[in-house]
């Protein structure tokens, strides 16, 4: 019964200390977004939050806002056409926003997506990706648009390493490649 109970507390425990992601797909995502165009490195990413959520003020659209600060990956190395060094800060807004230079309005709107929860600190979420694309890969669909990364908690009130990222990527079956 000891050893039973052991095995049973190890493999819980084991289980813990490495987040079961779990790839879902799901269908018809569509959001109206606010961004700010970034050229250059992710490092800088608390800076140009601080930049970006001045610009938001000063347009005052605070009001038509909703949920938390995203990262919309223009440049990933997923996308066949991607544009190398160009990412985003965005939150979701109202369809009715106007928004003013330096700042963009885009529809994000897909068919299908490729999603999952990655859990530890942002700076990780990368990890994830070995995760959702050999499951992109193993059910014959393919990359079609900027993945996003939306952080769901407050670093600041959270411990880093319970922080989630969803991870969202638009996709679609794969087609049949002709010799």
């Amino acid at each position: 019964m000891k050893k039973i109970l052991f095995l049973v507390l190890g493999l819980s425990l084991s289980l813990s200390l490495y987040p079961q992601d779990q790839v879902n797909i799901k269908e018809n995502i569509s959001f109206w977004y606010v961004f700010m165009e970034i050229k250059g490195s992710r490092f800088e990413t608390p800076e140009k939050i601080r930049i970006f959520s001045q610009e938001i003020q000063e347009q005052e659209l605070q009001s038509k806002i909703s949920g938390g600060v995203f990262c919309i990956l223009f440049d990933s190395p997923l996308q066949v056409e991607g544009v190398r060094g160009v990412w985003g800060l965005a939150y979701n807004i109202s369809e009715d926003t106007v928004a003013h230079l330096p700042l963009k309005k885009a529809k994000y709107y897909y068919k299908k997506v490729a999603t999952m929860i990655y859990k530890g600190p942002y700076d990780t979420v990368g990890q994830g990706y070995s995760v959702i694309i050999p499951f992109i890969e193993e059910n014959n669909l393919e990359v079609i648009g900027p993945p996003l990364e939306r952080w769901l908690d407050d670093p600041n009130q959270v411990k880093l390493e319970e922080c989630r990222t969803e991870i969202i990527i638009p996709v679609r079956e794969k087609k049949d490649q002709i010799l």
